[in-house]
């Protein structure tokens, strides 16, 4: 062949082979460079973009599942050029969403993102509150919700203040309501009831993680706080638990009682220590004849025969926890029992540990403490923190040591005896052992459990708590923070205009040096300052760690700020004691001279919604 018709032939191949390739997939590369968020509102929107190597084609956008994925502002985009994704009007879940180049072959990159109402909080919780209602009774309530992927509701709740409602036999149907959550976890669960004394309640709710919240009622009708938890419904109780509750007697004293007791199928038997703030602390009292009933769809159920209570409710959190209403007519009390597991117990089950112990009775005396122990055969050494209704350095006492006994029975039941007068009226304290894989704050958590409930036996005071194992930890992140705080007679602004209770939920970031945040405090008798029922706050200020007592932080001054109604200051001071990296109490200082007392829980957040949003290969 002659050369140069060879050389043409070779030229003429080439021309159109390299012209092919301009279009072909395997030069052309295509990615999504900004990513959507993992989960997004229903009807929200976001930019979107993607970028291309090896073309100038225009890039096509679309979606799946077709006509229910959400639209698009601007289809085709050119590389790097963004677009707005909106979202479908309902909650439809994973959505993928495509990025098609316009090049020969059409290479293609793929990102999911979830459409999802309330950061994906769904299904089945249950919940109690204690506080004060509109009258200035101490109330108790608990329920469960049924909360749909849209953030509708229905459920069914026991109300009780002894006094003035107390909810029939049957309880309140929840007829309708809502729950929504924002980004930060914070939100507002609405309770449409069809008992006419209650109509619609409101509670301001902080999600610690999707399956457990701190809740506080803040409708300005009443106020109090409590837990809001996701349920297993299939759960079968039964074996050991250990149980505490709190609220008032006959004659509207403070009464508070706790124990153990074991299911066994049907029947309930065990111990049970009361402390009556007219007839003293009675313990160890022998119990049986107790039949448990059962649960109906929302994981309602009726105990009879109960030591705590003649007409009593439950509510199944999972077989590892329920919360307990005492519905009695003439008395009332709320709270918890968790299970003990299959072990047995003894003095060497407690280990270090932080407790916190407070009473939440207007009509008795009002205090607070918080405190690390480290027991070791049958004594323990110790530090804590007490604050006593009143003013003035005879109230308080801060990082006071402290000593004493403890003596844990084979089935869990025990009590801890701190030596006179080291932590003021606080003297003895029932202690129930749980299993160690419960988490008493957060039952729901497979991390930070072990340790009791707490009832104080103290002949001068009487409250109700918790005990969990003390770990090495940082106290640094994002915590989700809840607080209750009595005044026995006053406001700050205007001192004394008689009893009453704030409740608080809030966020806070927290570093070696700062804790700074916002929150909500619920006032229905407007006690601290402004002519507002409900006050949105925020804080920055000091944290320092106790270098004489690991495990102890102060935030001092504690300064809120309310940002609605008058405004104003709370000046507070604040001191933490440290569980874990997960788990804190924290206590006011009576340092501050309010007069006021306030306990709480300090609990580190994880991340609600979706998992981060997942780019798939490009094509």
């Amino acid at each position: 062949m002659n050369r140069k018709i060879l050389w043409v032939i070779l030229m003429a191949f080439s021309t159109a082979y390299f012209a092919g390739c301009s279009g072909n997939p395997k030069h052309v590369t295509i990615n999504i460079t900004t990513a959507p968020p993992a989960s997004i509102a229903p009807g929200g929107s976001a930019q979107i973009a993607a970028t291309e190597t090896g073309t100038t084609a225009l890039i096509d956008w679309s979606c799946t599942p077709v006509g229910a994925c959400g639209t698009f502002s601007v289809s085709p985009t050119s590389s790097g050029q963004a677009t707005t994704y909106t979202a479908p009007a309902t909650a439809v879940g994973l959505v993928t969403i495509t990025a098609t180049s316009e090049a020969t072959g059409a290479p293609f990159a793929t990102v999911n993102v979830t459409i999802q109402a309330n950061q994906g909080v769904a299904g089945n919780f249950a919940f109690y509150v204690t506080g004060l209602d509109a009258g200035q009774d101490i109330y108790s309530l608990a329920g469960a919700v049924l909360v749909n992927a849209d953030g509708t509701l229905t459920g069914e709740q026991d109300f009780n203040d002894a006094f003035d409602v107390t909810s029939p036999a049957g309880g309140d149907m929840i007829t309708g309501g809502s729950l929504s959550v924002g980004s930060n976890g914070v939100g507002t669960l609405t309770l449409v009831t069809n008992n006419a004394a209650l109509g619609t309640e409101t509670f301001t709710v902080n999600f610690v993680n999707s399956k457990h919240a701190l809740i506080i009622e803040a409708d300005g009708n009443a106020t109090s706080s409590g837990s809001f938890d996701l349920q297993t419904l299939s759960s079968t109780l039964g074996g050991g638990y250990a149980f505490a509750l709190t609220g008032t007697g006959t004659q509207g004293e403070g009464v508070a009682s706790g124990g153990v007791f074991t299911i066994t199928g049907s029947a309930i038997a065990g111990t049970l220590d009361v402390n009556d703030a007219i007839a003293g602390p009675s313990l160890g009292t022998a119990f049986s004849g107790g039949v448990l009933g059962t649960a109906d769809a929302f994981g309602r159920g009726q105990i009879t025969n109960a030591p705590f209570g003649v007409n009593v409710v439950y509510y199944i959190v999972g077989a590892q926890a329920m919360r307990i209403i005492d519905m009695d007519t003439a008395d009332e009390a709320v709270g918890s029992a968790y299970s003990q597991g299959t072990g047995t117990f003894s003095n060497a089950s407690l280990g270090n540990s932080v407790f916190i112990d407070q009473g939440n009775f207007a009509e008795s005396f009002l205090y607070a403490a918080v405190g690390e122990i480290a027991p070791s055969g049958g004594n323990f050494t110790g530090v804590a923190d007490i604050n006593e209704q009143g003013t003035g350095a005879a109230a308080f006492l801060d990082a006071a040591g402290i000593a004493g006994t403890y003596t844990i029975a084979s089935d869990g039941y025990g009590s801890l005896t701190i030596n006179p007068a080291t932590l003021m009226d606080v003297t003895k304290l029932g202690i129930y052992m749980v299993d160690s894989s419960v988490n008493v704050n957060d039952p729901n958590n497979s991390v930070g459990g072990g340790g009791a409930l707490i009832v104080d036996l103290s002949a001068n005071v009487l409250g109700v708590g918790s005990l969990v194992p003390q770990t090495t930890g940082s106290f640094s992140g994002n915590y989700a923070l809840g607080l209750q705080d009595f005044f026995p007679g006053g406001s700050i602004a205007n001192p004394p205009v008689g009893s009453g209770e704030a409740d608080f939920v809030g966020n806070a970031a927290v570093t070696a040096t700062t804790f700074a945040g916002s929150g909500t405090i619920s006032d229905p008798k407007m006690l601290l300052n402004p002519p507002a029922n409900t006050d949105s706050v925020t804080f920055s200020a000091p944290v320092a760690a106790d270098s004489s007592n690991p495990g102890r932080f102060t935030i001092t001054p504690f300064t809120v700020t309310i940002t609605n109604g008058a405004g104003g200051t709370i000046p507070y001071t604040a001191n933490v004691y440290q569980a874990s990296s997960g788990q804190l109490f924290w206590i006011e200082d009576g340092a501050d001279g309010l007069s006021s007392v306030f306990g709480g829980q300090i609990q580190q957040e994880s991340a609600l919604g979706a998992a981060a949003a997942k780019k798939v290969k490009s094509h």
